[in-house]
């Protein structure tokens, strides 16, 4: 059996105006809070605030785009997919162009927190819906190749725009481009087809299903970005909210938050069949998730962008702290990742007319193992240059081959009227794994790090025994990436030789917990060769008139 579609289109002047557009307003999305990961030192200056705002501001808009994206899906059904791609734009344009105006850090979390990450909810959904109705059979399939490179290449390539951009001139030059881009994109769309709702009954937007689902999503993501600071279990200190401590018998918030969400999950799903059985129109169709092709695509493309937001989130640490690298000069270090991950994204797009995007799927994930393993052969304190680069560049052929397929497969399964819910599902999935992979690789990093550095600690012959537990105990209570600069501002007026040797303790027990958040990353794309045995054996083919 066979998955068929319409003839392939001759992809005119106008399809190459529409992929265009599209990726543009992707890689802006994409690009967007890289440009402000990097920008962190210096809105600190420019605004006169702290560390944990910033992160504040971030952190609110990761809740902003993953809570409301399958309620964006759900709008755009209901005034058209691309009225809400092009309302998106405009309201992502302004908070940009607020953003880089911004006089205090108050009106930047109104721009950049409140007003992109709404904008992008519409944009993102629509985007993935859009390119159904623009492009068929071998055409759609590159078009989904393309989205797929320009998100992962974006991810990477962020670090060098934003890393420029803010050291060269300011990161508000940043959010201007954005502007120019967002106007750019707008004036492109009416080349763009809509993608009409496929359905004689009226879309109308359950605001109590809305509700509960942004909350629930919003609940487990804020508590996974909660994991780094205070822990997943145990909390490594107080949590409060206007006063309001938050540590039941001594946990962190981390999994109050998540059992929370998931409650409220799944008070949103009865609530969702109380819906149907009253005869009305539902946020979104839960029984799509009983299509184990479906919600197994879903989990794999949450593998793909938990991979590369752990693994650049790793590699980040080691290039720019274990390593001295500048944002700009790490954001160039990827370019082997990207670029093959781009290339490969375009070659394979093609396979699926031959090759059952189910093996290609699988032969990526089986590719980003072998990197994932070189990778961790090469890293040390002597990096070996050639090898690590040969690792980056196998880690983005197999990206690339994943992301040409993931997303074509899973909509070619679910009936049109459900492919803009999916759609948003797959970008709920999306954001998900990228705070997942953050979260997870920074905690398992950690903790290999300190696993090192206490195994060290006790063997080293030049540490006093008297001293060890003292040493053993710091590291236990408060373990951290620290580059030598910061260590030895903590080691200063200690003992020449105590100093040395911790110094040379830190710099081994980095790489062992780099080395141990790639091990992870392993683990976690095992798990995606599993989910993939359950996606459909088929080959995409084009059905003959």
């Amino acid at each position: 059996m066979a998955l068929y579609y319409p003839n392939p289109m001759v992809l005119t002047v106008e399809k190459k105006i529409v992929i265009v557009a599209l990726s543009l307003a992707m890689f802006v999305l994409v690009i967007d809070t890289t440009i402000m990961n990097v920008s962190i030192s210096a809105l600190i200056s420019d605004f006169n605030t702290d560390v944990a705002t910033v992160q504040a501001a971030i952190t609110l808009y990761a809740l902003v785009m993953a809570s409301l994206m399958i309620t964006g899906g759900k709008i755009g059904d209901i005034v058209g997919r691309k009225r809400a791609f092009r309302i998106g734009l405009v309201i992502y344009g302004v908070g940009s162009l607020l953003t880089a105006v911004s006089p205090t850090i108050a009106v930047l979390f109104v721009g950049w927190s409140i007003l992109e990450g709404l904008g992008a909810t519409l944009v993102m959904p629509a985007i993935q819906t859009l390119v159904t109705s623009n492009y068929r059979g071998e055409d759609r399939a590159v078009a989904y190749g393309i989205l797929g490179g320009i998100v992962a290449g974006g991810i990477a390539l962020g670090p060098i725009i934003g890393g420029w951009l803010t050291t060269a001139y300011t990161w508000r030059l940043a959010f201007a481009g954005e502007v120019v881009v967002v106007i750019l994109v707008l004036a492109l769309s009416r080349y763009i087809l809509d993608a009409p709702l496929e359905t004689e009954e009226k879309p109308k937007l359950d605001i109590v299903g809305s509700i509960l689902s942004a909350l629930g999503i919003g609940l487990i993501v804020f508590g996974i970005l909660l994991a780094g600071t205070y822990g997943w279990w145990e909390a490594r200190q107080t949590f409060s909210i206007a006063g309001i401590e938050i540590s039941p018998f001594g946990l962190s918030p981390t999994p109050v938050f998540i059992a929370a969400g998931a409650v409220i999950l799944l008070a949103f799903a009865a609530w969702e069949r109380y819906v149907i059985t009253r005869g009305k129109m539902p946020l979104v169709k839960l029984d799509v998730l009983r299509d184990r092709r479906v919600t197994s695509g879903i989990f794999i493309q949450l593998v793909q962008t938990l991979l590369f937001g752990g693994f650049l989130f790793s590699m980040a640490l080691f290039l720019q702290i274990a390593l001295g690298l500048n944002a700009m000069q790490t954001g160039f270090v990827y370019l082997p990742l990207s670029i093959p991950l781009l290339i490969a994204s375009l070659a394979a797009s093609r396979l699926s007319a031959f090759i059952a995007p189910k093996r290609i799927i699988q032969s990526g994930f089986f590719v980003i193992i072998l990197g994932l393993l070189l990778s961790i052969a090469t890293i040390d304190v002597e990096v070996k240059g050639l090898g690590l680069m040969t690792g980056f560049a196998l880690i983005g052929i197999g990206g690339g081959l994943i992301a040409s397929q993931v997303m074509n497969l899973v909509l070619s399964q679910v009936v049109p009227e459900r492919t803009s819910e999916t759609a948003a599902l797959m970008s709920t999935s999306e954001n998900l794994g990228m705070a997942l992979g953050t979260a997870l690789m920074g905690s398992i990093l950690v903790a290999g790090l300190a696993v090192g550095a206490i195994s060290m600690i006790e063997e080293s012959p030049v540490i006093p025994e008297e001293l060890k537990p003292d040493l053993i105990s710091a590291v236990e209570e408060n373990v951290r990436f620290l580059s030598d600069e910061e260590l030895q501002a903590i080691l200063e007026g200690a003992p020449p030789d105590l100093a040395q040797e911790i110094l040379r303790i830190n710099e081994i027990a980095r790489i062992q917990g780099i080395k141990t958040s790639l091990w992870g990353l392993v683990i976690f794309v095992s798990f995606g060769i599993i989910a993939s045995i359950f996606l459909p054996p088929e080959i995409l083919i084009s059905q003959q008139e």
